[in-house]
C-alpha cells in the first residue's frame, strides 16, 4: 500500500486531534477550565492552519498585521467572549464571598462556574461539529455490528 503525502498529512492531523481530545476528556471532568480552554484552542489551531491569513500592509508594502479571516474568527471570538464573561462572573462572586465567615460557597459563584462549564462545553461541541464538517471526526453509522446477532 502506497501512502500519499495528502493521506499522511490528514492522518497526522487526525492523530493530533485525537490526542488533544484525549487530554480534554481528562482535564474537563477534573474542573481544570483554563487548561480545557487552552486544549480547545489547540484543536482549533489544528483545524484552521490551512486557511489563508489576511495580511494588512502599508503603502510601502510593510506588514502591519496578520489575521485569520473574519469568517474563521467570528464564531470562535463569540465563544471566547462567553468564556471571558463567565470568568468575570466567577471573579465577582469570589469577591462577594470575601469576609463571609460561614465558609459557604455563594449561589452566584455556583451559577458562574456552571456558566463557564456551559461556555466551554459549547466551544468543544462547536469544534467537534467543525471537525465533522471537515471530515476529521468519526462518522455516525446506523448499523451496529454488535447488534447483528439480534437481527438489528
Amino acid at each position: 500500500m502506497k501512502i500519499t503525502s495528502q493521506q499522511d498529512t490528514g492522518w497526522g492531523v487526525i492523530y493530533r486531534l485525537n490526542g488533544l481530545f484525549a487530554e480534554v476528556e481528562i482535564i474537563s471532568p477534573a474542573g481544570k477550565y483554563d487548561e480545557w480552554n487552552i486544549k480547545l484552542d489547540r484543536v482549533w489551531s489544528n483545524l484552521v492552519y490551512r486557511n489563508k491569513l489576511e495580511w494588512e500592509k502599508d503603502d510601502e508594502g510593510n506588514i502591519l498585521s496578520a489575521n485569520l479571516s473574519s469568517e474563521d474568527f467570528a464564531e470562535k471570538d463569540f465563544l471566547d467572549t462567553q468564556i471571558l464573561k463567565a470568568k468575570a462572573e466567577i471573579s465577582k462572586a469570589k469577591k462577594e464571598m470575601v469576609g463571609d465567615e460561614t465558609g459557604k460557597v455563594s449561589v452566584n459563584y455556583i451559577k458562574a462556574k456552571r456558566n463557564l462549564y456551559k461556555a466551554l462545553m459549547l466551544k468543544e461541541i462547536w469544534l467537534k461539529k467543525y471537525m465533522h464538517e471537515l471530515g476529521l471526526y468519526l462518522k455516525e453509522v446506523s448499523h451496529n455490528p454488535a447488534g447483528s446477532m439480534w437481527g438489528k
